[in-house]
Order: structure tokens, then C-alpha cells, then sequence
């Protein structure tokens, strides 16, 4: 895995400074199993209190789900769709490029470092990321826009190889739930009362629920081990760069502290424990990323309006008997 050199890194430093970084020593915290096992001690014993403190308070949060209900009716499809269609718009027209390339030159697959321009023939996947963007945003068609985005996930993979895997957990996720829940308010869709025909069957939902939340876990735990717990001096020199506040700790120190929560966060969707305060800690840890290394926050609207859909609903998917999660409400 350390020879990839891709996620989020690539998109903030140049290939030549990823060269030179990978030439570079690790840090002897992030090599000592004295200090790591340490830290996954002082995690596992946070983690645990967080769930006992979360079964104590479950109860008191009851009298918010039909509020919550109401909002994933009305607003959650539109949080995720909208975002998103904007970022792969962007992406197909060179709005989203990585650091050291101009805007409006170099269109890309989904993310600022797969770049069209390196691989001959498939220019074509531009205008089509494109037009898939506009029905997203537009809110037409929505359940069959994630199926598209599922495939062409599949396809980006195909096309770039196996670095694609950086990504595609965070992209299958939102598609597999937009296929759930339609387009929400502000949608084509909605205004038609057309989309009851592709509906899924009820039933599926809590599986699909529970898959989409899997993914995202996963695509954390991943990159958090692939890059920053083997590859630190990527991150370190990001956040070098960024000038990111040290408030008086080593960026070596802060660094491993990012990857341990990246971690945890992630376990914890992956096992559906604190989906929806996990998915606030996540929100505000890659909001005050972006500010502090002035990077723009569509570089991560899929996983914004992903998290914001947990945050509403939470762990587990409800039975139509129960909630608005049925297609001819949610569409």
C-alpha cells in the first residue's frame, strides 16, 4: 500500500513532492510499538466510554426522531444529490483540480488526481460526468443517477486500476442511497410524481442502509492505514504546508492523533455504533481541514451530504410503518 501515493495527499501536494516525501524517514511515533500500542489503548478505552455514554443517553434523544423523519423526508435527499451533482459537474470540467494545475484545463473522474488527460480515448467520460451532475442537481431521474454513479465508479476502476479503491467507497455509498430515497425536495422528480416505478422494495432498505454505512467506515479505516499510519510524512508535510495550528504538539504527534480518529470513526460506522455523532466529529475535522489549508469544501461535498444523510437518520433504516423512508414519500 505504500507505493500508491494517492487520496487525499495527491490532490494537495505535487507528484515531485510526493517523490521526495516517500524518500524521507518516518517518524520514529509512528514506528515505536511502545507509543502505537499505546495510543490504541488510550482509543479503544475512549471508544468504550463513548458507548456506555451512548446507551445511557439513546433514551433521552427518542422525542427527536419524528423531527429527524421529517427532515430526511424533505431536505436529506436534496443535501446529498445537490452537493454532489455540483462536484461532478466541477470535476467535468476542470473545476476541481489538483495543487499545480489550472482550473478549467484539466478535467477529471470524480476526484482533482484522476486526471482524463492521462488516459487516451476516455475524454468522452467528461461531458457524461457531466450531464450525470445535472440530473443530480436537477433532481431528475434521481434513483437511476445512482445507479449510473455506481457504475461509473465501476468504470473508473477499470479505467485507472486499483488506486481507484481510494475512492470508490465514498462514492458507492452516496449512489447506493440516493437509489433508495429518490430526489427529495426541489427535484424534477418530485414535481412529476414519477419516480414510484423504480422504487426498491421496502424491505431492502435497512440492507442497503447498513451497506452504505459499512462503505464509508471503510473507505476511513483504509485511508487512514494506506497513507497516514504508513505514509505520515504525506500528511505531515500537508499540514506543514497549511501552517495548521500546533497548539504546541509535533505535527508528528497530531498527525498520529488524525489517524487514530480517522480510525475509530471509522470502526464505529462500520460496526453502526454513534453513527450520528461520529458523523458530526468527521464533518467538523474535514471542515476545519479545508479552512485551514484553504482548500475548497467540494473536494469533499460527497462525504458532506453522505454524513449529513447519517446524522438525520442515524443507525438503522425504519420500517415504512414507522418513518417516511418508503419511495412514494421520499421520492
Amino acid at each position: 500500500m505504500t507505493s500508491l501515493a494517492h487520496a487525499h495527499e495527491a490532490w494537495l501536494l505535487t507528484p515531485a513532492e510526493i517523490a521526495a516525501l516517500a524518500q524521507e524517514p518516518i517518524p520514529a511515533i509512528f514506528t515505536s510499538y511502545a507509543i502505537l500500542g499505546l495510543a490504541a489503548v488510550v482509543g479503544c478505552v475512549a471508544t468504550l466510554v463513548a458507548l456506555l455514554v451512548e446507551e445511557r443517553l439513546r433514551p433521552h434523544f427518542q422525542p427527536l426522531e419524528p423531527l429527524l423523519q421529517s427532515v430526511a423526508a424533505n431536505w436529506g435527499p436534496a443535501l446529498l444529490r445537490i452537493p454532489l451533482g455540483v462536484m461532478l459537474v466541477l470535476a467535468g470540467t476542470g473545476g476541481l483540480p489538483r495543487h499545480g494545475t489550472a482550473h478549467w484545463v484539466e478535467p477529471t473522474l470524480l476526484v482533482p488526481d484522476m486526471q482524463l488527460a492521462l488516459v487516451p480515448g476516455w475524454d468522452w467520460l467528461a461531458p457524461f460526468q457531466i450531464t450525470l451532475g445535472l440530473c443530480l442537481i436537477a433532481g431528475l431521474f434521481t434513483r437511476i443517477a445512482g445507479l449510473v454513479l455506481m457504475a461509473l465508479v465501476v468504470l473508473g476502476w477499470s479505467v485507472f486500476g486499483i488506486k481507484f479503491i481510494d475512492y470508490a467507497p465514498h462514492f458507492v455509498a452516496p449512489a447506493i442511497v440516493l437509489t433508495l430515497v429518490g430526489g427529495g425536495v426541489w427535484s424534477v422528480d418530485r414535481l412529476l410524481q414519477a419516480t414510484d416505478w423504480c422504487a426498491p422494495p421496502a424491505e431492502v432498505m435497512p440492507v442497503f442502509w447498513r451497506a452504505a454505512q459499512i462503505l464509508v467506515g471503510f473507505g476511513f479505516v483504509y485511508l487512514a492505514v494506506a497513507y497516514k499510519l504508513t505514509q505520515p510524512t504525506l500528511l505531515i508535510a500537508i499540514l506543514q504546508h497549511g501552517n495548521l495550528p500546533t497548539f504546541g504538539l509535533h505535527y508528528a504527534v497530531i498527525a498520529l492523533i488524525m489517524t487514530g480518529v480517522e480510525i475509530i470513526c471509522g470502526a464505529l460506522l462500520i460496526a453502526g455504533r454513534l453513527v450520528r455523532p461520529v458523523s458530526v466529529v468527521i464533518i467538523l475535522a474535514i471542515t476545519f481541514l479545508a479552512v485551514t489549508l484553504g482548500e475548497t469544501p467540494l473536494f469533499h461535498a460527497n462525504l458532506y451530504g453522505m454524513l449529513a444523510m447519517f446524522v438525520i437518520i442515524g443507525t438503522r433504516w425504519r420500517t415504512p410503518q414507522t418513518t417516511i423512508a418508503t419511495g412514494k414519500v421520499l421520492a
